[in-house]
Order: C-alpha cells, then structure tokens, then sequence
C-alpha cells in the first residue's frame, strides 16, 4: 500500500471511530506511521485528506452500484444495484460507516457534495429511464436515489445489528418491498 494510501486509510479508520471533528491531522499522521513531509506531500491539511477520502469513498459506491448490470430487464437492473451496495457495505464495514456519518455532516461543505454527485450521473439515469418508461413514479430522482440508498442501509444495520438472521428470503424480501415503493400505480412487474 502507499504511502498516500496508508494516509487515507487511517484517516478512514480514525473518523469512523471518533468521527471528523474528534480526528485531528496531527493524529493521522501519528497513527498512519507516515512522516510529516510525506504527509504534507500528499496533502496540505486534513480538509484535503477528507475530501479526497470523500470523493473516493462516493465513486466507489457510484461504481459498486452499477457493476454488472444488465442491459434490458429494468427489475432485474433494480435487483443487482440493491444486491451490489448491500453487499459492499456488509463486506466493507468503515465504508458503511463512513457514509452513514459523513453524508449529512456540516463537515463536509455542500460543494463537495455537489462535485460528488457526477460519481451517481448513471443510478440517477436508471431512475429516469424508469420514470420516462412510465415503470416508476414520477418523483425528483435524487429522491429516489436517496430512498434506494436508504432501504439499503436499513437492511444492512439489521445485518450488522444482528437482530435477525439474514437470510436470501430476507433480503429479497426487502428488494421487493423496495422495488414496488419505485413503481408507477397500477404496474405490475
């Protein structure tokens, strides 16, 4: 691993455990074992290292949800999107945590936020193409996306909360509830 990314991970590990402002650049470095020019080589200050750790963190989900999806059957597209961001956040537990308590942080300023949302062009695509179909509601998509996002995420605290056993009739389960929530009255699919 680099330097650079030895850096951003502990950083990662360093906010998902006392969070951004708790987490001083003095810390990550001490933390990360990287000295300070190298550190300073990379980065000017810590706002540097969130952003990047940001906006890489936003393109691997924008990437993650979008892998391998098929080119024709709309439901089936809804299905892998679910299963790919379900199942990178059970696999990657600080990436889980990270979103849950960096995306709606102050922390973060809006257009940082607004310069991530190139990474979510294709899911936001998705939605349209279902709207203009006449398959989903007509709803804002970034709505939608947010909603999509969210059943997720439930589903994945249930999982790493351990209330229940996940089972695959479970998640499927929460895929179809999560799907006919999209679609346009009187669709059926």
């Amino acid at each position: 691993m680099s330097k650079k990314a030895i850096v951003l991970q502990t950083t990662l590990e360093l906010i998902t455990k006392q969070g951004i402002s708790a987490t001083s650049l003095s810390q990550i470095i001490k933390e990360s074992g990287v000295a300070n020019g190298t550190v300073y080589h990379h980065f000017k200050n810590k706002e540097e290292i969130i952003t990047e750790l940001y906006l890489m963190l936003t393109q691997d989900f924008g990437t993650v949800v979008m892998r391998n999806i098929p080119e024709e059957d709309i439901k089936k597209q809804f299905t892998i999107m679910w299963l790919n961001l379900f199942y990178y956040f059970v696999n990657n537990p600080l990436a889980f945590i990270f979103s849950e308590q960096i995306a709606r942080s102050p922390d973060i300023p809006q257009s940082l936020k607004d310069k991530a949302r190139q990474y979510y062009i294709e899911i936001e695509e998705y939605f349209k193409i279902g709207v203009k179909q006449k398959i989903f509601k007509s709803y804002n998509t970034l709505v939608m996306e947010e909603l999509f996002f969210g059943n997720v995420v439930s589903l994945v605290k249930i999982h790493e909360n351990e209330q229940i056993k996940l089972q695959e009739k479970h998640i499927n389960q929460a895929i179809e509830i999560s799907w006919r929530g999209f679609l346009k009255d009187q669709t059926i699919i």
